[in-house]
């Protein structure tokens, strides 16, 4: 064989293992298992074949690539979960309205934190008595667009995932994730004496478990003195021994002491029916309780904001790519800028992004990258088209989708992103080191927020 013939045939076994890595990175699977084209096998719930006769449909929808996904959600492999998914909201939607039209013919209502679509489908599932019921459960999921069929899809593995969920067994293949990664957040609520206590997400960014746990017991306290923690946004007492769910969040002001400013921050108790639990900003939480027509004290009363006629900003977004602590891997980068400032100022975008889950990210090369645990970002022949949120449905979305340059696909093909958002004004059309300079700033203050996201969708 001639040198030219070596060379040639190294440069094709190289090519050969850079394919098979980027096929790894993107399904999850084996060195092995990528060259052969299997997966993770994931054993979910033995669903067979649904009749879509009951649905209004002269077809079977086949359900393996659902049961599979069921079986990796419960087994919290997450790059499974992410091409699994793509499969099953590609294909037939008979398979969702069978999968969404179990689950949520059973529940009494949606679960906490459900997205809109989830809540309008439920009304739909929920009522089993109509007459044309199955053809209007399929005709329900049929008309959601992609972002709502994605957002019913995510809220509906949690139900089957607490349905089916059985602790992995030993000796299974174990998923090909980074150590940490399959780490969850604590527990969304605590629960006592029977009564779920919801606490708001970015809580813990602002009080220690110390301090959240002192305020159950304050409420529980309460409950048993007569003395009852009251409602902020109706004025009534909240009894913890007779509320399902009592939703608690913060507030956050600053106040005057000895001649000094001082961060304070209170606890804010809901019931659920008067609102979820959240961080709030003072000066917004006054303004919501003058909106209901509660009473606020003369010096907290609020101007009435303006409504501003015409068009607004554009938000801006830039694609760029980083590298992480500790691994030295590039991860795709996606930073969003709201177009217009909060109304209440920095105060104002830190408790909105913070209560959506976002978390101050440290870009100095000292701490790894957080988790969003349960967000992604979806792509369309590798242009990115929204930001998804678990419960919420599309955070973000661009029509049509953002061009994204080869270097950041390139890395995207891991399935993760760091997706920042950052105060309207911080970068703005900066390019280059300017940009790299205006981002640090905001970091070093504390305005950006955001983490690692999954990566869906197709990214050519």
């Amino acid at each position: 064989m001639s040198k030219t013939d070596k060379k040639s045939r190294r440069r094709k076994s190289h090519a050969e293992r850079e394919r098979i890595k980027a096929k790894k990175a993107a399904s999850g699977a084996s060195y092995t298992s990528a060259q052969s084209g299997t997966a993770h096998r994931h054993r979910g719930p033995e669903i067979g074949p649904v009749d879509g006769a009951g649905f209004g449909a002269d077809r079977q929808a086949d359900m393996e690539t659902a049961s599979a996904l069921i079986g990796a959600c419960v087994e919290k492999c997450r790059p499974c979960q992410a091409s699994l998914a793509d499969k099953v909201l590609a294909g037939d939607r008979l398979v969702i309205a069978s999968l969404a039209g179990t689950a949520y013919s059973m529940l009494p209502s949606p679960t906490t934190g459900s997205s809109p679509a989830t809540r309008r489908f439920q009304a739909v599932a929920h009522d089993t008595g109509r007459p044309d019921y199955g053809p209007a459960v399929l005709a329900a999921v049929e008309e959601l667009n992609p972002e709502d069929l994605e957002a019913l899809l995510e809220d509906t593995l949690d139900v089957w995932t607490a349905i089916a969920w059985t602790a992995p067994s030993a000796g299974a293949d174990a998923p090909d994730q980074e150590a940490g990664e399959e780490e969850r957040d604590a527990a969304p609520y605590i629960a006592a004496s029977g009564t779920a206590y919801l606490m708001s997400a970015g809580i813990d960014q602002l009080l220690s478990v110390e301090e959240m746990k002192g305020l159950i017991e304050d409420a529980e306290k309460s409950a048993v003195s007569g003395d009852l923690v009251v409602c902020f946004l109706c004025d009534k007492p909240v009894d913890v021994t007779a509320e399902r769910e009592v939703h608690v969040g913060v507030s956050t002001r600053t106040v005057t002491t000895d001649g000094r400013e001082l961060d304070a921050v209170h606890p804010v108790w809901t019931h659920s029916g008067c609102g979820h639990s959240r961080i709030w900003p003072w000066p917004e939480l006054m303004a919501e309780r003058q909106r209901r027509g509660l009473y606020v004290a003369p010096e907290d009363r609020q101007p009435v904001q303006p409504t501003v006629p015409g068009p607004r900003n554009a938000d801006y977004t830039h694609f760029s790519v980083a590298r992480q602590p500790g691994s030295g891997g590039m991860v795709p980068l996606v930073l969003v800028e709201p177009g217009e400032p909060h109304e209440y100022g920095i105060e104002g975008y830190l408790a909105a992004r913070l209560s959506e889950g976002f978390k101050p990210v440290d870009l100095s090369g000292g701490q790894p990258f957080p988790v969003l645990d349960g967000w992604h970002l979806r792509c369309e022949r590798g242009r990115m088209v929204s930001v998804m949120r678990a419960g919420g449905g599309a955070w973000y979305r661009q029509e049509g989708g953002y061009a994204t340059p080869g270097n950041w696909r390139q890395a995207a093909r891991g399935r993760k992103a760091l997706f920042l958002v950052v105060p309207a004004g911080t970068v703005g059309d900066r390019e280059g080191d300017e940009w790299l300079a205006a981002v640090r700033r905001a970091a070093e203050a504390g305005h950006v927020l955001g983490g690692l996201v999954a990566v869906r969708g197709t990214l050519s």
